[in-house]
């Protein structure tokens, strides 16, 4: 490559089209694994939490264990702590359904489904604003660092999907 001359010069358009197409394929088949691994491992905390299954397990997340005090810091009981987390999984559980939904269905975005794409990017970015409004309130500070890391790279994430040339 000379020096003053665009990286891409001589490639086919097709080519680039093809490449930026996969990466925000990419883009969402990581967010999909990435929700999905987050699904279970707080679908199983929950259930230790209950009681179903023995605690210790490796993959088990331990959110309830940091939304009961941090609910009781209100007068909030155990049990309503419970439902909390129950939001948490629906919220969570639909992420994973919305971004496999828009990975299998995105080819670019001419051919994209927009409401796949709208639903996934939505739900996630919301569900983490809530996170970090739930970590203001009820005194979760330790995690509002990580929640906001992964809010902007939703953020990212979507405006490269969504504005990035093809």
């Amino acid at each position: 490559m000379a020096p003053g001359r665009p990286m891409d010069e001589g490639v086919p358009i097709s080519m680039k089209t093809t490449t930026l197409v996969a990466i925000k394929r990419g883009l969402l088949l990581y967010w999909s694994l990435w929700f999905t691994i987050v699904f279970v491992t707080t679908l199983l905390g929950g259930l230790e939490a209950l009681g179903a299954i023995d605690k210790g397990w490796k993959l088990a997340r331990g959110d309830f264990t940091l939304i009961s005090p941090a609910a009781a810091i209100y007068g909030v009981p155990a049990k309503a702590s419970g439902v909390l987390l129950a939001c948490l999984m629906v919220w969570e559980g639909s992420a994973v359904v919305v971004f496999w939904w828009a990975f299998r269905k995105f080819r670019g975005l001419k051919n994209a489904d927009g409401r796949a794409l709208a639903a996934a990017f939505i739900l996630a970015i919301s569900l983490f604003a809530a996170l970090l409004l739930a970590g203001l309130l009820f005194g979760g500070h330790l995690l509002m660092a990580t929640h906001l890391k992964i809010l902007v790279a939703l953020l990212l994430s979507f405006l490269v999907v969504y504005f990035l040339p093809e």
